[in-house]
């Protein structure tokens, strides 16, 4: 890898652990200025502490308030590269055997699309203003294996990051057909079960169980990178233990849907 992000700055959600943790100090080693945002500010101090550059600065944020998304980009911006990667899962309890929607109060699921959503969409809006000025830029969305086939034990989850990357995919769209060129990319990272707080212990001891081997943090940080240097507009890259990143290949539809409304070309 031949990346170099000398002069660039770059925000991280949900930088306090798991990807956004791994993928804040590849940053920093490769010379961007980073800002690590995220719920946790425990974790941010623990993050700041190891920082040693002296080019991460961090703030606790809510990625689905757009007022948020105002002051940090006022505050702390303007930012030419955005890892939109802060995300929940469900989690809820429901009785051994019950479908999982069954049980899933309201609040935890505004919570989900909250944070997988609408931070999503928040944080592309907020950063894509001085990205547009410029002319350039680049969004590394962490989106899922979930957004790409269903996820039973979960379906709101896969409901989320099936959202994520049909936003990623209409938006590459959107900026292809922009009237004035834009050297600006959108892509997504969807990677498989990992080791982080997503899971619980106990579907990480199930998988283990089961012969499934976790990714790494830093395995999905590494594929984060390789996505803002392949700057593959709309680019799907899934990540799985075992195998090398391939970008998700989709049918096409073209014979139904004229290119101009896909962004086909």
């Amino acid at each position: 890898m031949t990346l170099d992000l000398t002069g660039r700055s770059a925000i991280v959600t949900g930088a306090a652990s798991g990807f956004g943790r791994a993928v804040t100090f590849k940053l920093l080693a490769l010379g961007a200025r980073v800002l690590g945002t995220d719920v946790n500010a425990d974790g941010l101090d623990e993050l700041s502490a190891s920082d040693t550059t002296g080019r991460l600065t961090t703030c606790t944020h809510d990625v689905s308030d757009a007022t948020a998304w105002a002051s940090i980009v006022r505050d702390h911006g303007p930012f030419d590269l955005a890892l939109l990667n802060a995300g929940v899962a469900t989690r809820h309890i429901r009785p051994e055997g019950a479908l999982p929607l069954l049980g899933l109060d309201g609040e935890r699921y505004r919570t989900v699309l909250g944070a997988n959503v609408d931070g999503v969409v928040f944080g592309t809006q907020a950063v894509l203003e001085h990205m547009v000025e410029t002319g350039f830029g680049d969004i590394i969305v962490t989106a899922s294996v979930a957004g790409l086939v269903p996820i039973a034990p979960d379906p709101v989850y896969g409901l989320t990051k099936h959202a994520v990357v049909g936003f990623v995919r209409s938006m590459a769209g959107a900026l292809d057909q922009h009237v004035e060129p834009l050297d600006i990319h959108i892509s997504a990272v969807c990677p498989g079960f990992a080791d982080t707080a997503i899971l619980t212990d106990e579907a990480k001891e199930n998988l283990h169980n089961l012969g499934v081997e976790l990714l790494t943090a830093e395995r999905v940080a590494d594929t984060m990178l390789r996505a803002i240097e392949a700057r593959q507009n709309g680019a799907q890259w899934v990540v799985w233990e075992g195998y090398e990143d391939e970008r998700y290949e989709w049918t096409p539809i073209r014979p139904l849907i004229p290119p101009m409304v896909t962004g086909d070309q």
